[in-house]
């Protein structure tokens, strides 16, 4: 073969080779194993994931002819449960590989109803069981707890203090002594006078 034929051969194989390498996609997957749904976005895509669900997305990388390319691309994936605080994230995903991301739990929640007829609950605050002061309002800002309505609010795993400032004379009162676990939901029907019911112990093994 002449030296023609062999530049030729080789310039033929290089643009083979950039023709079969210029595109490269990597493939995302969110799973989430938090105990509540998972609402965001991911890649600028607006999605929503049932507990123990899972959502699949391929992520254009890219390579230019002979030239690689890089082998990973940065997407943004942001959101929340009700057991998992908002959170946004950078995860790089790999060409030619399946990345996989997990959403877990990193809170608990309060669903808070408020079954009082002849008012709206103004604000709720909570402390640690027997602690000092209250902290501040967990309530949205300028939101209050009208009869039937019900607010959720994410707590820290423990022994909660609730205390809650209702009706127009901005009554206070406080359900002591509720326990809240890292991925549990505690529903509370309040009226005036509620007492939280601890939970029941687990039945004796047989």
């Amino acid at each position: 073969m002449t030296k023609f034929g062999i530049r030729a051969l080789i310039a033929l194989t290089i643009f083979a080779a950039g023709l079969s390498g210029c595109s490269q996609e990597g493939t995302l997957v969110i799973k989430n194993s938090a105990s509540t749904e998972f609402s965001g976005n991911v890649d600028g895509t607006q999605v929503t994931i049932d507990p123990t669900g899972s959502y699949e997305t391929t992520v254009y990388i890219g390579k230019s002819l002979a030239i690689i390319g890089p082998d990973h691309f940065p997407v943004i994936i942001s959101g929340f449960a009700t057991t998992k605080r908002f959170f946004s994230e950078e995860v790089d995903v790999k060409g030619g590989e399946t990345t996989t991301y997990l959403i877990t739990n990193d809170a608990g929640a309060l669903i808070f109803t408020n079954m009082y007829a002849l008012g709206s609950v103004n604000e709720i605050a909570a402390r640690p069981c027997g602690g000092g002061e209250f902290g501040p309002n967990l309530l949205e800002e300028k939101r209050t707890i009208p009869p039937g309505s019900t607010r959720t609010i994410q707590l820290d795993a423990g022994c909660w203090d609730i205390q809650i400032n209702y009706g127009p004379d901005l009554t206070l009162e406080v359900v002591a002594g509720v326990e809240i676990a890292t991925g549990q939901l505690i529903e509370i029907e309040w009226v005036p006078g509620y007492v939280y019911p601890p939970p029941a112990p687990p039945a004796p093994a047989r």
